[in-house]
């Protein structure tokens, strides 16, 4: 007997099966059997599992004949096999982690019958938002589930026996039928167990199940009475029950801009007083972005209208005096001062492995002054934790959506977040570098002063160091307007956390390299963007160090080979582009070759000083005697007392300096 039973009902699946089974094919828990219920799809849906089922025995395919979602699941549960059960739809999926988390949290409480987590809706462009999960199904399940359903089906594990000795779930259901199913395990007793920081997948499409608001309505209202009848309410809570759940109904629709029921005089308005608005806007926020299939962020560019529409929604459902200051608190939210027009800038995140240092990054991105900001996280297939702390963070802002991928380097998830994004103004930082707190405001001056030619607005940077601190100030360029020549002599922006770019920019030079990682030569995406923006766009400066700019062992950069070749690689392109600059781009690789050799001493790589030191050689002979014996020494030094002080050289009386971000608890409810 498998531990775990995977019933997967689906009917007309066939463009998103495939991606649900093979979320169970990379499962870390390899005991499980799926069963695939056909539910008389007239589609490819049976062909594609049929796929599956001949590739690996723990795939099986049962035929339902078209009978409703609850009657396939029961049909999936005759044919179970294992101690649980897990139900999952054949359009969401689940991280690798998924089902031995469950697993480990139902194992270890012998008096639960279900484990559970959070999840996480994912628009139809990949981009997750809002993550839910909720403690309080674990202290009070009957009180939980009396008035809401805040779980996902494929955020629950289940023991077979309770759910087999209630029958299954209650066809009489076409939506809910999952809601009834956890209340009235609640109401025979069951425990759930809490797992933390783990989130089902859902997938939000135009058209599915549970945008039938109208039978979704008359389901919810037959399983919250039942919920408040168990639980000895009063009959006024269950009224209240169905006004907020009502009050849903009419986000969604909102959401998906069409009407909605207007038949209130059965329900009771909605009292919200002050230390409810923020939930009640939370929960809104949620619904309608759930109708629109949008995330928080998509919505800041047609704010006048959302906002019309959220008004007159609320219009009846809720406290007359309560609705300006609830539609006020969404748009906080979504980082709008009600009365000011919003530029949103969309900034995008580009993740791997990076769970040590990303929650920083993004409170310096969060705590911007300009607070209408799209966060947009690409996680590059990071084998660590990054995308649960992304989504740690995401649970209390929801201007962060997180995109994932399979691993396709820096360049890839650039481009797959700025294509994404809902706004013309992208600004990129990477997971490990830090923004100061006016960093995108003064972008912005900066870019409407240069004019309609502008495409690009850098800041200077500060270099730190993996505690934060700031280890030089020396980058300090002035290249502005056209800087075509300029950049033939390197990357005198310097990293890819420094700069805002327009869409048009990006769309003309068709993004982001990512051939350079196809080549195994990843590193200088940031110089080829530049100079290939810089041939038809001005740039505009920032003379400010508002980027700090993480330099350690370990990061991309300290690659030297590698980056050499990148280099190599990027400069050929400019070459061939600009013969005319091939004096000065043989320069910025003098200076690129250097600027690597004493960056290699300082870290003690003397495998890369050896290779590199021949490079500069052959190139500047003369020029390279001069750097080994007047700075490598220097180099070495340095960097051999950082590495026994554990920080670097300063002068006497002056401690670390840890690089400005905006705090928390100053940032909010401040800014433009």
């Amino acid at each position: 007997m498998s531990d775990i039973s995977v019933i997967i009902p689906a009917r007309d699946a066939e463009a998103t099966l495939a991606r649900t089974l093979d979320s169970l094919l990379v499962q870390e828990m390899h005991d499980w059997h799926a069963v695939i219920v056909n539910d008389g799809s007239s589609d490819a849906t049976a062909a594609i599992a049929g796929r599956y089922c001949n590739s690996d025995p723990r795939f099986a395919m049962v035929e339902a004949g078209g009978l409703g979602l609850a009657a396939a699941r029961n049909e999936g549960l005759r044919h179970a096999r294992g101690r649980s059960l897990f139900f999952i739809d054949s359009d969401d999926w689940i991280a690798p982690d998924h089902l031995k988390w469950l697993s480990i949290g139902l194992a270890g409480d012998a008096a639960a019958d279900a484990s559970y987590c959070g999840y996480l809706r994912v628009t139809p462009r990949g981009k997750g938002f809002m993550p839910r999960f909720d403690p309080a199904i674990a202290a009070d399940p009957v009180g939980t589930f009396a008035h809401r359903n805040p779980l996902a089906p494929h955020a629950v594990l289940l023991r077979r026996d309770p759910v087999e000795s209630l029958g299954g779930f209650d066809t009489a259901f076409r939506t809910c039928e999952d809601w009834d199913m956890w209340q009235r395990l609640a109401l025979a007793g069951s425990a759930f167990v809490p797992i933390r920081d783990l989130h089902a997948r859902y997938r939000l499409r135009p058209g599915s199940l549970s945008t039938d608001l109208v039978q979704l309505f008359g389901d919810a209202q037959r399983v919250i009475a039942r919920g408040c009848f168990e639980a000895g309410a009063a009959a006024e809570d269950a009224s209240t029950g169905f006004a907020w759940f009502e009050l849903w109904c009419a986000a969604v629709a909102a959401g998906q801009d069409r009407a909605w029921r207007n038949d209130l005089h059965d329900l009771p308005q909605i009292a919200v007083g002050p230390e409810d608005v923020a939930t009640a806007a939370r929960m809104i926020l949620e619904a309608f972005c759930s109708g629109a299939c949008r995330t928080p962020g998509e919505l800041v560019p047609h704010w006048p209208q959302v906002s019309a529409n959220l008004a007159h929604m609320l219009e009846g459902r809720i406290a007359a005096q309560s609705q300006r200051a609830v539609v006020d608190a969404i748009a906080r939210m979504l980082g709008i001062v009600p009365g000011r027009d919003a530029e949103l800038v969309s900034v995008v995140i580009p993740a791997y492995k990076a769970d040590g240092l990303i929650a920083e990054t993004l409170q310096s991105v969060q705590t911007q002054s300009h607070r209408a900001l799209e966060i947009v996280v690409v996680d590059d297939g990071s084998p660590d934790s990054t995308a649960a702390q992304v989504l740690k963070v995401a649970a209390e802002d929801p201007r962060i959506a997180l995109m994932q991928q399979d691993n396709a380097g820096v360049a890839a998830a650039r481009n797959r977040g700025w294509q994404a994004a809902a706004s013309d103004l992208i600004a990129f930082v990477d997971a490990d570098d830090l923004w100061a707190p006016t960093k995108i405001e003064r972008q912005l001056a900066a870019l409407k002063a240069a004019g309609r030619r502008a495409g690009l607005a850098y800041t200077w940077y500060a270099r730190i160091d993996g505690e934060s601190c700031v280890t030089s100030l020396s980058h300090r360029p002035h290249a502005e307007g056209d800087v075509l020549h300029a950049i033939m002599h390197g990357n005198f922006v310097g990293n890819g956390s420094a700069a805002l770019m327009t869409r048009e920019a990006l769309e003309h030079v068709g993004g982001f390299d990512s051939s350079l990682h196809e080549r195994g030569a990843q590193g200088c995406e940031d110089l080829s963007i530049y100079f290939r923006i810089a041939e038809k766009f001005r740039f505009a400066l920032v003379p400010e160090p508002l980027t700090g700019y993480r330099v350690m062992d370990g990061n991309m950069s300290s690659d030297m080979m590698r980056m050499l070749r990148s280099f190599d690689l990027v400069a050929a392109e400019m070459v061939a582009r600009h013969p005319q600059y091939r004096k000065e781009i043989r320069t910025g690789r003098r200076f690129y070759l250097e600027w690597s050799l004493l960056a290699a001493a300082e870290r003690g790589d003397f495998r890369s000083m050896l290779k590199l030191l021949p490079e500069f050689a052959a190139q500047a002979p003369f020029a390279a005697l001069g750097v080994l014996l007047a700075r490598v020494p220097r180099a070495l030094v340095r960097g051999l007392r950082q590495r026994i002080a554990g920080r670097p050289r300063r002068r006497q009386g002056h401690g670390p300096v840890r690089f400005t971000i905006g705090s928390y608890e100053e940032s909010y409810g401040q800014g433009s």
